[in-house]
């Protein structure tokens, strides 16, 4: 049975948007560009046509990827103004805005999201709940020091705000 895996609203119409794009725009360009490369002839020296199948293969290893990733999704409401409570404050869940620090590194704002949907190259303020920093401060609220579990140590998490 496949691990469930949670995307925001937000995060999971992305998903299915680009997925749709690959299917219906980028895969046939890139299946048209094939098939003229093919008509050059000698396809052992032919560089657009071994450029085109490269970016087939990438185009259907995403399209496997986005599939897996909604495939067993369920979708978390953000909860606008209704955000957990304790007696110390809102507590650290989904698509909730933490400002952290992690040990003596200087602090930082993070928004907490589904693993779909954090993309390092557009941006480093989304983490996702399975991380090891989203782990840790799941459920915990501001003023609290969490242990965040790495591969040879742990680090201690302090959240400064949760809004």
């Amino acid at each position: 049975m496949a691990q469930k895996k949670f995307l925001s609203r937000e995060g999971y119409e992305k998903l299915v948007n680009e997925l749709k794009e690959l299917k219906q725009v980028k895969l046939p360009e890139v299946l048209k560009t094939l098939a003229e490369s093919k008509e050059m002839g000698d396809l052992s020296e032919n560089f657009d046509y071994k450029a085109a199948l490269e970016e087939k293969d990438l185009i259907n290893s995403r399209m496997k990827q986005i599939e897996e990733l909604i495939e067993d999704v369920e979708i978390v409401e953000e909860k606008q103004g209704e955000q957990q409570q304790t007696t110390t404050g809102k507590v650290v869940e989904f698509g909730s805005k933490v400002l952290l620090q992690i040990e003596n590194d200087k602090p930082y704002e993070v928004t907490i999201v589904g693993s779909g949907e954090v993309n390092i190259k557009e941006s480093d303020t989304f983490i996702s709940f399975d991380s090891p920093v989203g782990q840790a401060i799941r459920g915990k609220s501001a003023g609290d020091i969490a242990k965040m579990r790495l591969a040879t140590t742990r680090k201690d998490v302090k959240i400064l705000e949760v809004k």
